[in-house]
């Protein structure tokens, strides 16, 4: 088995190909089969055909990295509510909606405006804020932040 962060970059790298985006891959061991987990975006939807087309790419490159261990392989859209677990996702997601809760409690909400690595930068009703990434306790997707 390869390490789980090699498997993450390979299987991106082979999306990014047809304009899907890698938000999660997580890969478990269960007796004698490996179960792997995964979940993707496109901007502008990301729906069944999408969640089709990366199954069919990943599902040959998965066998080959695992080599002939059994596997299943899951693939998912992040739904409308996702809430985070990484936090490069604030650079997949930039133009979508988020509602980020900070470590004083408060809330915030708007549109990802851009991601650097170190700050979250928001448009919120006509205003831009910037949110460093170390003052965000929680942040998931928003649908009701879109179109204010």
């Amino acid at each position: 088995m390869i390490e789980s962060k090699e498997l993450f970059n390979d299987i991106s790298d082979l999306l990014e190909g047809i304009g899907l985006r890698l938000v999660e891959l997580v890969a478990s061991g269960h007796k004698r089969s490996v179960s792997v987990r995964s979940v993707v975006y496109r901007p502008g939807g990301t729906g069944i055909e999408e969640c089709a087309r990366a199954h069919k790419l990943m599902q040959p490159r998965l066998a080959e990295l695992l080599g002939e261990e059994d596997f299943h392989l899951e693939v998912a859209s992040p739904g409308i509510d996702r809430t985070f677990r990484d936090a490069r996702e604030y650079g997949i997601f930039v133009d979508r909606g988020v509602l980020l809760v900070l470590e004083d409690g408060d809330q915030v909400g708007g549109v990802i405006a851009s991601y650097d690595g170190a700050t979250v930068a928001l448009d919120r009703s006509g205003e831009r804020i910037a949110i460093p990434v170390g003052t965000i306790r929680k942040g998931k997707l928003d649908f009701s932040q879109e179109g204010r």
